[in-house]
């Protein structure tokens, strides 16, 4: 498929030639630019799978850049460079991203060489090249399959407190009880590289797939549900449901009747829904949600406070629960502002009568002041990565020793 392309937007030339060589030795055809003139005709010629963007250029500031990008519709992965105030620096990846850009993270000056390189790596090993007929082929033949985080219960965990006979993990020596799981779609496409979800998707959602391919989560996610049920475990599992398909009145019919058919009861299903979907007046919307839930099934507010709900869509839609998104969780604990948004969320959700997830938690202090405000639920890599189905069934079979915690890898 050819080199992966870099071009590094930055007017010290140093800088330039540093990120340049970095990218050539870990397999990149890379170039750099010095202003935005340069830019342009670069992109014009052809936009490179990745770019770095320095901040501060002459005459024109990396925002204007990104805005320049975002109209365009780009689709390059971009890494911020900045050796600027790291609030201003974070205010321009949300920015980005609000613009439908694509914001890796942001590197800092001077430039680590060692951290730049793991970055393009990771790029390599996860950027995979695939057509819709490919992603088509993959959900007809059943080729794609789920991944399980757990969500862990907070109050009353970690302090010796789970529950005997329930399914624990053990994290620094403190037991939590998995209370259930998020279920992640993955795929391997034909030249055998991962394919990140948030690139397959989109066009799955664009090429009318997004229906056989939440069906085809939401049998593998019953089927574990039943294997489980078998072994006496009740647990819940999380799926997340596109905007697109809620437009189907039929579909808390079909769901609930799949579940029904193998003895899983709709209560065991929480459908994840995202704030910014949730914004929305659409009868047809409020009328799928809320049939949702008469036939038992949970409703999770995914990524709370990064859309532009009003408190009385909140109040009128039937959620049960809300999801504080993991750029407050990973903050928190540095940035009073975001401590400030996640208090309030676990407040509010609790003053409404839904239970709180925190994501992305992957730090034992987060745990610890996400213990402190009172949040139900948790999940993240200090709890455990996403992990194939059968990591889980192992360890499930052991949970009928009653005293037996597991760590998930």
């Amino acid at each position: 498929m050819g080199d992966k392309t870099l071009v590094v937007i930055d007017d010290d030339d140093l800088v330039g030639q540093l990120v340049v060589e970095a990218a050539h030795q870990v397999g990149f055809s890379a170039s750099a630019v010095q202003d935005f003139e340069a830019l342009k005709q670069q992109v014009e010629v052809g936009e490179p799978d990745v770019m770095v963007l320095d901040l501060v250029l002459p005459n024109v500031d990396g925002i204007q850049v990104l805005r320049f990008l975002a109209d365009r519709g780009c689709k390059s992965k971009i890494w911020l460079l900045s050796g600027f105030d790291p609030k201003v620096v974070q205010t321009a990846e949300r920015l980005g991203v609000s613009l439908g850009l694509t914001i890796v993270g942001a590197l800092n000056k001077p430039v680590s060489v060692t951290t730049l390189k793991d970055e393009l790596r990771k790029h390599l090993r996860e950027s995979g090249d695939f057509t819709v007929h490919d992603l088509e082929q993959a959900i007809t033949d059943d080729n794609l399959f789920v991944h399980y985080q757990p969500k862990v219960r907070l109050s009353g965990s970690g302090n010796g407190e789970a529950s005997c006979g329930s399914l624990t993990l053990t994290v620094d020596d403190a037991p939590f009880e998995v209370i259930g799981f998020e279920a992640l779609a993955r795929w391997r496409n034909p030249h055998g590289a991962m394919v990140s979800p948030v690139k397959f998707i989109p066009v799955a959602e664009h090429s009318r797939m997004i229906e056989p391919l939440t069906q085809l989560v939401f049998r593998q996610v019953i089927e574990a549900l039943s294997h489980w049920k078998a072994r006496g475990i009740v647990l819940n599992v999380a799926v997340n449901i596109s905007p697109s398909t809620l437009a189907d009145l039929d579909m808390p019919d079909r769901l609930a009747d799949k579940a029904n058919a193998v003895g899983v009861g709709p209560e065991q299903i929480v459908l994840e829904i995202t704030e910014n979907s949730a914004v929305t007046e659409d009868p047809h919307f409020m009328d799928v949600l809320t049939r949702f839930r008469l036939k038992g099934f949970g409703l999770s507010l995914d990524d709370f406070g990064t859309g532009f709900s009003s408190l009385i869509q909140i109040y009128r839609m039937p959620f049960t629960e809300l999801k504080i998104d993991r750029s407050f969780v990973s903050e928190m604990d540095q940035n009073e502002e975001a401590f400030t948004i996640v208090k309030s969320i676990i407040d509010l959700g609790h003053n409404l009568g839904m239970k709180v997830c925190a994501e992305g938690v992957e730090t034992q202090q987060s745990a610890n002041t996400l213990m402190m405000l009172g949040c139900d639920y948790a999940q993240g890599f200090y709890f455990s990565r996403p992990v194939p189905l059968p990591d889980i069934m192992r360890r499930i079979a052991t949970v009928s020793e009653m005293d037996v915690t597991r760590r998930f890898s």
